[in-house]
C-alpha cells in the first residue's frame, strides 16, 4: 500500500487532481453511456481485424507478383537430347546468369550452347578451342520434363 502514495506523489497537483475527475467521470457514466463505449470499442476492434486481412492479401499478392517475375527472369533448366557419331545422351542444361556460366549437370565438361543452330559444344577448357567436341542437338524439352529427369535418376 505504500507504493500507491508514492505514485501519486510524484505527479503534479493539478495532473493528481485531472486523474481523479477522470475517474469520478468513468464511474458516473450511466448505462447507456456505457453500452455506447462498448459498442465504440466493438467497432475499432473490428475495424483494425478488418485491415489485417487486407494487408496480408497485399503482402500475399506482391510476394506472388515478385515471385512470377523471378520464374520469367531468371532462366529454366531444360532437358536436351544430343548425340555424336551414333552416341546418343540426354542431359539437364541450365543456362546460367549473367555472370555465372551455363552447366550440364551430369557432366564436368563446360558446355558452349548454339541452341539457335541446335549444336552444343563440350569443352574441358573454353578458352581452348582445341579441347571443344560439336553435339548435334536432338530435342529440346522444357523444365518440368528437366525436373522429372533430374527426380528420377
Amino acid at each position: 500500500m505504500a507504493i500507491n502514495p508514492k505514485k501519486q506523489t510524484l505527479l503534479n497537483k493539478s495532473e493528481f487532481q485531472k486523474q481523479q475527475a477522470n475517474k469520478k467521470k468513468k464511474q458516473r457514466l450511466s448505462p447507456q453511456q456505457q453500452m455506447r463505449q462498448q459498442a465504440l470499442q466493438q467497432q475499432n476492434m473490428q475495424a483494425a481485424t478488418a485491415e489485417a486481412p487486407a494487408k496480408k492479401g497485399i503482402k500475399r499478392l506482391i510476394f506472388i507478383g515478385v515471385l512470377a517475375i523471378a520464374v520469367i527472369l531468371f532462366p529454366k533448366p531444360q532437358l536436351i537430347t544430343y548425340k555424336k557419331l551414333g552416341l546418343v545422351a540426354q542431359s539437364v542444361y541450365w543456362p546460367g546468369l549473367p555472370g555465372v556460366k551455363p552447366i550440364l549437370f551430369d557432366s564436368v565438361l563446360q558446355p558452349v550452347p548454339a541452341l539457335d543452330r541446335d549444336t552444343l559444344y563440350l569443352c574441358q577448357d573454353v578458352s581452348n578451342p582445341d579441347t571443344c567436341q560439336k553435339y548435334a542437338i536432338i530435342k529440346q524439352e522444357g523444365f518440368f520434363a528437366a525436373l522429372k529427369s533430374l527426380l528420377m535418376d
